[in-house]
């Protein structure tokens, strides 16, 4: 678009990918933020999140990456002031610290007021799963089509989770791991499928 300002057609990954092996090749960025997206990205939604696939995009690079997400309802305004509000204190506070390799944050605003936000916490990933129900409708031609409701478990989630956090109105930091390896698993498998 210009100098500066840059827009790419493809996903939130295509973008971080194109900025730090093409646009700033030169001179690859410090630290990749994702975000800050309308809708909060915690629990199991963190695996369908584009923003944080962007940040893991980044961390995978070798670049320190935050995804944030702004908590809102579905019918109000979104409370853009409250990420506004705790962003860049979070950028500062996270960027002084040592991060080990493929590890990457998630932040979640509460979908409240600024001033009514409690503080910021550290969490762990939550439990919640949509779509306990699925409600077929038709459409003006008259063929079927499914809509996923919002209905969410949210009671699966522990005291310590990012989603119990942000509904009682924190500021949720998630520090998530690239491997999703489940390691203990790995000598039950090795001895079931081993030759011999």
């Amino acid at each position: 678009m210009d100098d500066r300002h840059f827009a790419v057609d493809g996903t939130p990954t295509d973008s971080v990918l194109l900025a730090v092996k093409q646009i700033m090749k030169k001179r690859p960025p410090d630290l990749v933020l994702s975000g800050i997206n309308r809708g909060g990205n915690m629990g199991e939604d963190i695996t369908y999140s584009g923003t944080v696939a962007a940040a893991m995009e980044g961390t995978m690079l070798g670049i320190p990456s935050i995804a944030f997400s702004q908590t809102a309802s579905y019918d109000g305004p979104t409370k853009w002031a409250t990420a506004e509000h705790f962003a860049a204190g979070i950028v500062r506070r996270l960027a002084a610290l040592p991060w080990g390799p493929n590890i990457m944050m998630n932040v979640n605003f509460p979908d409240v007021p600024a001033g009514e936000a409690k503080d910021l916490v550290v969490t762990r990933q939550g439990k919640r799963k949509i779509g306990g129900l699925l409600a077929e409708r038709f459409d003006p031609r008259g063929k079927p089509y499914y809509w996923i409701t919002t209905q969410r478990d949210e009671e699966l989630s522990p005291e310590d989770s990012d989603i119990r956090a942000v509904n009682d109105g924190y500021v949720s930091i998630t520090p998530l791991f690239m491997d999703l390896t489940h390691t203990s698993s790995i000598p039950d498998l090795k001895r079931a499928f081993s030759h011999g």
